[in-house]
Formats: C-alpha cells, sequence, structure tokens
C-alpha cells in the first residue's frame, strides 16, 4: 500500500508520540512488540488480531502469552503476512531481533532501528533485524 506524500512523516510523528512514553508490558504500544505493531498497524490500516493485547503484566505474562499465540513471528504476520525475504529493511519497514531467547521488535528508520526502551522511551540501533517486514510505507 503506498502512501501519499502528506503521509510521509507518519513514521517520524509515531516514533516522536512513543519517545513519550515509558515501557509497560502490555499495555497501549509499551513493550517491544507492541511498539512495533503499534505502528505497523498505523502503517497499514489495519489492527492485529492480538487477543492477548492487555492480557499481561510482565515478562512471564508475555511470554506466556506470545507462546500461546505461536510466538513472536506470528503476531507479527498477523497484521503484515510473510516477512520479506532476501532484500534490504527500508525506513518503515519493521522487524525482529533474535536476543537471547526473545525476539526485540524494531522499526527501520532508514540507517538505524528503533525499539521501545525500557529506561528511555525510544532507543536507536545499528543492529540490523534477522526477520523484516514490509508496510508498504513509502517516505
Amino acid at each position: 500500500m503506498q502512501k501519499t506524500s502528506s503521509e510521509t512523516d507518519l513514521l517520524a510523528r509515531y516514533l516522536a508520540e512513543e519517545r513519550l512514553k515509558g515501557f509497560a508490558w502490555g499495555c497501549d504500544n509499551g513493550d517491544c512488540l507492541l511498539f512495533l505493531l503499534g505502528w505497523a498497524e498505523r502503517a497499514v490500516g489495519r489492527r492485529a488480531s492480538v487477543a492477548w493485547r492487555a492480557s499481561y503484566c510482565d515478562e512471564a505474562g508475555a511470554r506466556a502469552a506470545l507462546s500461546a499465540f505461536g510466538g513472536a513471528p506470528a503476531a507479527v504476520c498477523d497484521v503484515l503476512g510473510p516477512p520479506r525475504i532476501g532484500s534490504k529493511a527500508q525506513r518503515g519497514d519493521v522487524g525482529l531481533l533474535a536476543f537471547e531467547d526473545w525476539h526485540l521488535g524494531m522499526i527501520c528508520t532508514g540507517n538505524l532501528w528503533a525499539i521501545r526502551d525500557v529506561r528511555r522511551g525510544v532507543r536507536l540501533l545499528r543492529k540490523e533485524a534477522d526477520i523484516v517486514w514490509s508496510t508498504g510505507f513509502v517516505a
């Protein structure tokens, strides 16, 4: 889905809004996966069928809810379909970074990736996502 030129700052607005919010398991876009899904929903205009949203309030609850749903990749596929294969991520794409036995949700800003940070709202990383989905966002 291609965006019009009047919508090209949608990602910048989303990240600015999220920078003001703290980390909160299961609330709004407060944890790393909900942060990614919040952007994906806004970018494609379709709500995720995440029955587990607001059903947990800590890491253990998040792990249990995601496990019952099929894992973080299944949650992203629920909104965006299959991941992108064989091409570099573009601004507005989302991804998952494997971290220990967990996945961190990320949003591509162009050269960097934005994640929900436990201490600072949003943090930028240079690490590439392991799995990437296109949102169709054109900046």
